[in-house]
């Protein structure tokens, strides 16, 4: 009876370990091949644009009364006197004040239009930090084969690099087949007004776009173990946003006679249990189509893992949670980013408050995880709120199949020779969120090589960077028919 059991045992291991190697060995390729034509050397003038646009402290602040006018205006201005061409062959209307909407009418109406956006606004440089900076964060210096300053990763590399497209392809009497929309944000940092009442006006014109293009993944050379070549990850997905206030009030006092808890020690109790307890891993669509595009390119093993996910999916989620960005992309994700209590060194606080802000992977509801939450912490002196106007579900998913998709992807590779293309689930949140309605193919995707500094020190991009975003929107812009 053992010697049967043990036999039943061995068959079936060995049914596996056949069905895993025939899985690995028939997994090929989905990557097409693209005829690559390398980038040309920047024009000095077009270097020189980009700098002049870093110039421009076009600061988003959560705080209304810190917003200078003056730079978006002046910014805007710029726009007009350096790409005449632009502004002379285009509808320009200004949307939320500041928000600058652009229509390039095409020559066939049966076409179905795009929209590409990019948004003007940077974050602040936060007072501590700008000794920190090696550069003057608004310079636009070019130093070390690196254009440095606030804004040229977010986003102003993807601005400038539509517009001297557009402007060198007016040059040449260019008309797009199909009609363009360039849609640029003011306050994309802040919620994104600007990219909302954008979404709104197109909506009312029942503008049905082919598919809406906005900042996203990037081209990286050494960030996907197992890939030796550079791959572009497009972003068909974005993950939800969710703010929440916790807050504890307890019996506050002097220090010298402190309760056996506090506000404060209930409510970082609460904070602790929700930051030991992640939530569920697991592959959204977008991760699954990062497998489909990747998994063929990897070496042997790596891609036995990719080719068997119903076996091995417990090591590449473990694979996945070392590191943050890993991380980010299997699962929903807690992260506590204020914390108020206390007004002097010897009370003990009446009230301690802390918002946490969760992304929220496709297929996690936000009320769902409100309640998950509720379950953790499992206390009921900490209310929670969510803050006002915070909560956005995750986005549908683009087909890998889709127009968009492809023409975006055929365009990058056509711009960087030896390169491979991938979805991408988008961890942080972007203003084409908001365009669900105007079009259900939306890329997130900015062609940069791995940029340096997004909202920290020494922000900074490549020369070759550069010069790839200038070719990519050349090549993408003369082949949407």
């Amino acid at each position: 009876m053992i010697k049967k059991a043990l036999l039943i045992v061995l068959i079936i291991l060995l049914v596996v370990v056949v069905l895993v190697v025939v899985n690995t060995l028939t997994l090929s390729s989905t990557q097409e091949r693209v005829h690559a034509l390398p980038a040309p050397e920047i024009n000095p003038t077009a270097l020189q644009h980009f700098k002049g646009a870093l110039a421009f402290k076009t600061i988003s602040n959560s705080n209304p009364a810190l917003f200078d006018s003056l730079q978006f205006i002046g910014f805007r201005k710029y726009l007009e006197s350096t790409y005449p061409n632009f502004h002379a062959h285009l509808q320009r209307e200004i949307v939320k004040g500041y928000t600058l909407l652009f229509t390039w009418k095409g020559k066939n109406p049966l076409l179905k239009p795009v929209v590409l956006m990019a948004h003007q606004d940077v974050v602040p440089i936060e007072a501590d930090t700008e000794s920190l900076w090696t550069v003057d964060p608004f310079a636009g210096e070019v130093k070390n084969d690196f254009i440095w300053g606030r804004g040229t990763t977010d986003d102003k590399i993807n601005l400038i690099g539509m517009l001297e497209a557009a402007e060198k392809l007016l040059a040449t009497e260019f008309q797009p087949e199909r009609t363009i929309y360039f849609s640029f944000g003011h306050d994309e940092e802040i919620g994104g007004s600007g990219a909302i009442a954008v979404a709104n006006l197109l909506k009312e014109r029942r503008v049905q776009a082919e598919f809406v293009m906005d900042e996203g993944g990037i081209i990286t050379k050494n960030q996907i173990p197992g890939i030796t070549k550079p791959v572009a990850l497009l972003g068909t997905s974005e993950k939800g946003y969710l703010s929440l206030v916790l807050s504890v009030e307890q019996t506050g006092g002097h220090s010298s006679m402190p309760s056996p808890e506090t506000s404060i020690d209930i409510l970082t109790r609460a904070i602790v249990r929700l930051r030991a307890k992640p939530f569920e891993a697991r592959f959204s669509e977008s991760m699954n189509g990062f497998i489909e595009s990747l998994g063929p390119e990897m070496p042997f093993t790596q891609r036995m893992a990719f080719a068997n996910p119903w076996l091995f999916r417990g090591l590449i989620i473990g694979i996945y949670e070392k590191s943050a960005g890993g991380n980010a992309m299997i699962r929903t994700t807690v992260a506590p980013t204020i914390i108020h209590a206390g007004i002097k060194d010897n009370v003990i606080p009446t009230l301690s408050t802390a918002t946490l802000n969760f992304r929220l992977l496709p297929g996690d509801k936000g009320g769902d995880i409100i309640a998950q939450v509720k379950e953790i912490i499992n206390d009921d002196r900490v209310s929670l709120v969510t803050l006002p106007g915070s909560l956005s579900e995750a986005s549908a998913v683009t087909p890998m199949t889709s127009v968009g998709y492809q023409k975006i992807s055929a365009a990058i590779k056509s711009s960087y020779p030896d390169l491979l293309t991938s979805p991408f689930l988008m961890i942080g949140a972007t203003d084409s969120r908001y365009f669900g309605e105007v079009s259900t193919n939306i890329i997130k995707f900015s062609p940069m090589i791995d940029p340096i500094g997004f909202h920290g020190i020494n922000e900074r991009v490549s020369l070759e960077s550069y010069k790839t975003t200038l070719w990519f929107y050349e090549q993408l812009l003369s082949e949407l028919h």
